[in-house]
């Protein structure tokens, strides 16, 4: 009589044991490298927008430091401006009065020179030596915080060159006033004069017209810093 294999379940529920304990030795690993690749998209997000945060919070801080200076600068030229205003035309009155002094008195000033016994012809014009007084504090804290990196570079030149002449002038209005502590001929002294008044009037004109350039910039400048703030 043939022999029948009648299956154990015994042997059948080891087997499915068995498999199913291999099999659930491999889920853990596969979760594993998932976790892990989603901790490190996280963490990378995660420094990603640290790192774009702070770099938009050092932006609001840079558009703030330069909306200050750009304030300040405007103030400044504006009291700059104000200032070779109040004494432009004087220094053009003064100029062409003494022009037409020597025009007019040429041989009894040479006769002076030679002679300094021989009075100059009177009146003499009007000689008083006043300037401009320029304010530089925003520059000077400009340069100290470097808000200067964070403004149009054009616009940076330009404010430069202003500043650069207000010390071109000052420079010249030092000149004058030195020499009128050292008066030994008047002729010399009043064509050294006519010479300072000469070189004031032009340098006042230059400066007029560099102010009335940059100030319209510098609102346009705050008005669109203004705007980027609101956005």
């Amino acid at each position: 009589m043939p022999d029948i294999h009648v299956p154990h379940l015994d042997e059948e529920e080891r087997h499915a044991g068995e498999e199913h304990a291999a099999s659930g030795k491999r889920r853990p690993a596969w979760k594993s490298l998932l976790k892990l690749g989603l901790e490190v998209v996280l963490i990378s997000s995660g420094v990603f927008l640290g790192l774009a945060g702070e770099q938009w919070r050092e932006n609001v801080r840079h558009r703030e430091l330069a909306d200050v200076s750009l304030r300040r600068f405007r103030a400044e030229f504006r009291n700059n401006r104000a200032q070779v205003e109040r004494v432009h035309s004087r220094h053009v009155t003064e100029l062409n009065g003494l022009e037409a002094y020597f025009s007019a008195h040429g041989k009894e000033l040479f006769a002076h020179v030679l002679d300094q016994t021989k009075p100059i012809p009177s009146p003499i014009p009007d000689t008083v030596t006043d300037s401009a007084v320029f304010d530089y504090s925003a520059w000077e804290l400009a340069l100290a915080t470097q808000s200067l990196a964070y403004i149009d570079p054009e616009l940076v030149a330009s404010m430069s060159t202003a500043y650069r002449m207000q010390q071109m002038y000052e420079d010249s209005h030092r000149a004058i006033a030195q020499v009128s502590y050292s008066i030994t001929n008047m002729v010399y002294y009043l064509r050294g004069v006519t010479g300072y008044f000469g070189d004031a009037a032009l340098y006042e004109e230059l400066l007029l017209k560099r102010y009335d350039d940059i100030l319209p910039r510098l609102d346009k400048a705050i008005g669109d810093a203004n705007l980027i703030s609101l956005k």
